[in-house]
This record gives C-alpha cells, structure tokens and sequence, in this order.
C-alpha cells in the first residue's frame, strides 16, 4: 500500500490555493535559452544561498542572480523548452525528469541517467555526465551545449543515514518508507527525524562534490560557460497565504529559496569584459571614498 506523507499534502495543498494567485503576480518570462552561453551547466536543486556559501563566487568573471522559470525540474523544463526546435543545442542530462518533460527537439539529445544510475548511491554519479559532455563536445563543438547534473538534488552521496528509501522496485520502496516513517529527507525533516543543521550540511557536501565534476567540464570548454540551477529547495520555509512550511521542491510555487537561482559566468567574451571592467572600476571608486 502506497504511504502518502504529510509533506507532500502540504505541498499539494500549497499548489492549489496558491498557484493561481502566485502565477498572476510572480509570471517571469526568462528562459535560459535566450541567454548568451555556449555551455550552460544545471545543478540540480541547488538554492542560491547555499551556493554562495559553498563555492568562492569571486572565482567567476560574473557572479549574478535568476529568478527560475519553475520551482520544480518538471516546471522548469517545459516553461524553457516549449516552442521551436533547438536544433543549435545538444543537451546531456542526468535528470529523467527532463526526459519526461522537454518538449522539443534538440540536435543531440544525451541521457546519461539510462545507464548511469547507481543503486547502491541512489543517483546519476556527477563524474559520469561529465564524461558524457566531454565526449559530447568533441562530436559536437560548434554547438551550445546544456548539462544537467542531478546533484545537489538529493539523495546526498556520502550520507547513506539521509537515505529513506530504496531503489530495487516501486514495491520495495513503499516499503522501505513505511519502516522508516519518511519518504525522503525532506519528510524526515518535517516530521523531526532530522534536523536542519544536518540537511543543510549534507546538501552543501552535495554541491562540492557536483562542483568539483563540473570544474573538470568548464576547464575542458572554450567559450562562455554559466553555472546555474533549474530551482532550490525549501527547508522548513513559511509560503505567503497558507503561511504553512513547505519542504523540498513543489512545482508552481514562488518563493526565493525555490526560485532565485545562481548565474555565474566564466570564459571570454566581450560582454563579460566590458561589465567586468565597469565592476572593477565602481568598486574602485567605492574604496577611494566614491559613491
């Protein structure tokens, strides 16, 4: 018998009363696909905040912010990839999800997770999507190119106790969740199995661990390349209306740990020179007692 957990008629709850209202305030037009890039990498779940926190943002020629298209990778996949062919683009993606979602064509289109998924990890390991997009290069190096890694989605590698489920069948999964009491680690944290210091921590090992694989990709690439993400998380986090906390990643919501994304630039361009050089320059003047 399928458990269904408080979390997830919260977060059901949550997108009835308050999509409609949202959506007619908080409508964003940014697609991703009308950015400059040449690579742009998708870190799965990744909350901008935490990104600042985890990795050196000074690293980059320019460290800015998005408002995502979606709280969610099914959310986001349609609301940028709806409409006309990209046949410009090859898209390697870790995330079924965005299998199941996109809805146009690409020139290449690359599934590591078909293969790549690790039972024992409960996920796509991050190395093997670079490979992926290394070897993707190669054949294709006049083309843009989107990698979508699923970490730091959970499940968190290296925290095998955050673990709540299974993956050896849907049977098995129930239950598995029914001993423990949680499906994932968002359920474990809305109901106190744990608390939020350690999620937070897990998840930030989670994003060094995807970094590390996607530096291995950005030295590897010429051109511009943007790191983002397709949407956040919410730990314990109050939503406007219902005032009720939300956990994890329910689609059609607004809220800025969901939504407000990390876009960091590096490579050559002159775009990037020019406002890096006109940065530089106010930050300059600030530091001479401008203003």
């Amino acid at each position: 018998m399928k458990v269904i957990q408080p979390t997830w008629w919260r977060n059901r709850i949550a997108q009835r009363v308050i999509r409609p209202f949202q959506n007619c305030r908080y409508n964003s037009d940014f697609r991703v696909i009308d950015e400059e890039w040449d690579t742009l990498i998708v870190l799965d779940g990744c909350r901008e905040d935490l990104f600042r926190e985890i990795i050196n943002t000074s690293r980059f020629d320019i460290y800015e912010t998005r408002m995502s298209a979606g709280s969610a990778t099914d959310e986001w996949t349609k609301k940028n990839f709806a409409g006309q062919a990209l046949t410009d683009t090859v898209y390697v993606t870790g995330n079924p999800v965005v299998s199941r979602q996109v809805q146009t064509a690409f020139h290449a289109f690359i599934e590591v997770w078909r293969d790549g998924f690790d039972k024992n990890q409960g996920t796509v390991p991050p190395e093997l999507v670079t490979e992926a997009a290394i070897e993707a290069r190669k054949e294709n190096p006049d083309k843009r190119m989107i990698v979508h890694y699923m970490q730091p989605h959970y499940p968190f590698i290296g925290y095998p106790e955050l673990r709540y489920t299974t993956f050896g069948g849907t049977e098995e999964m129930e239950v598995e969740s029914a001993k423990t009491g949680a499906s994932d680690v968002w359920e474990a944290l809305g109901k106190g199995f744990v608390d939020k210091e350690t999620v937070w921590e897990a998840y930030g090992e989670n994003l060094r661990i995807v970094m590390e694989s996607a530096d291995e990709l950005i030295e590897a690439e010429e051109g511009k390349s943007v790191v983002t993400a397709d949407h956040g998380n919410l730990l314990d986090e109050r939503v406007s209306l219902l005032r009720i906390r939300l956990y994890g990643h329910p689609s059609y919501i607004h809220h800025p740990s969901l939504r407000e994304v990390p876009w960091a630039v590096t490579g050559e361009s002159d775009e990037v020179n020019e406002r890096q050089v006109s940065a530089n320059v106010e930050n300059q003047l600030r530091s001479l007692g401008y203003t």
